[in-house]
């Protein structure tokens, strides 16, 4: 069981920052409380002539009979406090955003490696749009948590504090007046910032599913115009773009209701408080500079609770963003290295499956009782029709994911005891289509084996004898692959997937076919990289045509998940069962010319 995703780590990594910045904030939440008291003092000590507060008298008594000096005081006071809240803004600013930054990333690595990390099976329901959209959008919303809290909530929520602390001291009564709309505010923030959240938790799951069906259609764009289906793709675009336009409608609306119902709340206290205070000035009760005090910090609680109100719509989003990332991060991985392992020091290749059964749901099994041993220097081909398991054979061989019974073993060790590392360096999967990642023809070679540099990929390139192939493409290995390799042919695709493998050096290799929907040429070629490729190595075929297995050292017949013949070419095409129905069939296609007869890949990597 995965722990649940905590933002704690993350902010604890960023400790130093968060913490420089939090004291420039206190600092700067500090200097606007003290702001609006030279003021004060301008009005009653310098324009009224009033006696100067007792602490003042004390520390200039000089200044006293001297209007103009401390009125030249006063003023250079107002301009520190200024500097000051300005230079402590910057710094705190910069300091929550820096950190804020750092930590999207960190979210997002993290996030990214869980992601690669999840069983196939979690992607296949899964649409990569979606996917997209938490990585780049919702892991980019964790910075707001950071630089709302840091930059908008804490200085005016201290500031806040500060100025209720200060009226209190300089008149109860008035600063009980005051501040009588606050719970009301508090009230109206906690009830319109719930109702945020549930609105731009439909804002982006519809923004989910736009961005996953924009990326679907665009990735099969040559089925979508081979069909014509180019304004039936655009309805269903303008459909689902149309439902995010709605529930970010929704939102707005919600969100603009909140400030101005803050801003009436806000305006009704201050008329109260303004007439009031005047109310005493005229009564004597109360000096004109204390009445500018609670005017000018009445106007200093209306810039925290309107930064609060604009701050709501950013939080709600955040947290939001916060929820999606946690429900991936609470997908649970389905391979992970056990405790405690450790690295054989070599691998000679031996790969059995002992009574292994497997189910991708529950209560729906994909193999049962699968059983068979492959040695070094052996072909094993995988037939049957398809979904009955082959490639789900080959999946658990590399340990994409772990049995739901019995084991799969290799050199007699369960590979769920083994590091995932070993288990992936020493059984190769060649994928069917040979997929490609974007950049240079070496890197891809390369990336192979984790650390391996470009001349080692020409060597590898060279071993499995598709150097020509490569060179002869323009900027040779410097080539830069398209995404998914599709501007190159399918042979090239394959040469390189080969040199990959070569450069693996892998004991067990395992093959989907890669030599079906080629021209004789190319198969030749690619059939005779094969070759090299696995000699000496133990090799698992899946095989699409039958014609091509015929010296396999033994062929498994898979249906339904089960093996239900094995044995050589020879002996199962002379039983009446599964292998040689499927075996006439294939030769009624062939003389119909439906399928051509090809190279036959396995008898040149057996000779």
């Amino acid at each position: 069981m995965s722990q649940p995703w905590r933002l704690r780590p993350y902010l604890l990594a960023e400790r130093r920052r968060i913490l420089l910045g939090s004291v420039a904030m206190v600092g700067r939440a500090g200097a606007l409380v003290l702001l609006p008291w030279p003021l004060k003092l301008v009005v009653n000590s310098v324009i009224l002539h009033k006696r100067a507060p007792h602490w003042m008298r004390e520390l200039l008594p000089s200044l006293q009979d001297r209007p103009v000096w401390l009125l030249n005081l006063l003023g250079a006071t107002m301009l520190v406090l200024v500097l000051a809240d300005s230079c402590l803004d910057y710094i705190g600013n910069r300091m929550f955003l820096t950190a804020a930054q750092r930590i999207v990333l960190n979210v997002r690595e993290d996030l990214f490696g869980h992601l690669a990390r999840l069983p196939l099976a979690f992607h296949r329901r899964r649409r990569g749009g979606e996917l997209m959209s938490r990585l780049s959008e919702d892991a980019g919303r964790v910075k707001d948590i950071v630089t709302v809290s840091g930059t908008a909530l804490l200085p005016h929520v201290l500031t806040l504090c500060g100025i209720i602390a200060v009226m209190l001291s300089v008149d109860w009564r008035y600063a009980l007046l005051a501040m009588s709309s606050l719970p009301l505010l508090i009230f109206v923030s906690r009830r319109w910032s719930l109702l945020l959240r549930s609105r731009y938790r439909q804002v982006r799951n519809n923004e989910g599913e736009l961005w996953a069906m924009a990326q679907e259609t665009l990735g099969a764009l040559p089925l979508v115009q081979a069909c014509g289906q180019e304004e039936e793709a655009e309805r269903r675009f303008s459909r689902s773009a149309s439902e995010s336009l709605r529930s970010w409608l929704a939102a707005n609306n919600t969100q603009a209701q909140f400030a101005p119902l803050v801003n009436l709340l806000i305006g009704i206290s201050g008329a109260a408080v303004i007439w009031y205070g005047a109310v005493r000035v005229m009564a004597g009760t109360l000096t004109p500079g204390d009445l500018l005090l609670f005017l000018a910090y009445l106007r200093g609680m209306l810039t925290p609770a309107r930064q609060l109100a604009k701050s709501a719509p950013a939080l709600g989003r955040a947290t939001v963003a916060m929820e999606r990332i946690r429900g991936l991060f609470a997908e649970p991985l389905a391979v992970a290295d056990m405790p405690g392992t450790t690295a054989p020091p070599h691998c000679s290749g031996q790969l059995e499956f002992r009574g292994v059964g497997f189910a991708h749901a529950p209560g729906v099994p994909t193999l049962a009782d699968i059983g068979f041993r492959l040695e070094p220097g052996r072909l094993v081909a995988l037939v049957g029709p398809t979904g009955a398991g082959k490639s789900t054979i080959a999946g658990l061989a590399v340990r994409l994911a772990d049995p739901g019974s019995g084991q799969v073993l290799l050199d007699g060790t369960d590979l769920r005891s083994l590091p995932l590392s070993f288990v992936r360096r020493h059984v190769s999967l060649m994928l069917q289509d040979a997929p490609l990642l974007h950049g240079a023809i070496w890197e891809n070679i390369a990336y192979g084996r984790p650390g391996a540099d470009r001349s080692a990929a020409i060597r590898a390139a060279i071993a499995a004898g598709v150097h020509e192939v490569i060179a002869a493409l323009p900027d040779g290995y410097d080539h830069q692959v398209a995404e998914r390799g599709a501007a190159l042919s399918g042979g090239q695709r394959q040469c390189i997937a080969i040199a990959r493998a070569t450069l693996a050096e892998a004991r067990v290799v395992i093959l989907d076919e890669p030599s079906s929907s080629l021209d004789a040429g190319t198969e030749r070629r690619i059939a005779a990289a094969l070759a090299r490729l696995t000699e000496g190595c133990a090799t698992l075929v899946i095989a699409h045509r039958l014609a091509t297995i015929q010296h396999a050292d033994l062929i498994l017949v898979v249906e339904a998940g089960r093996i239900v013949q094995r044995g050589t070419h020879r002996v199962l095409r002379e039983q009446d069962g599964l292998y040689a129905q499927l075996l006439r069939a294939q030769e009624r296609r062939q003389e119909h010319g439906v399928e051509r007869n090809p190279e036959t890949l396995p008898t040149i990597a057996a000779e």
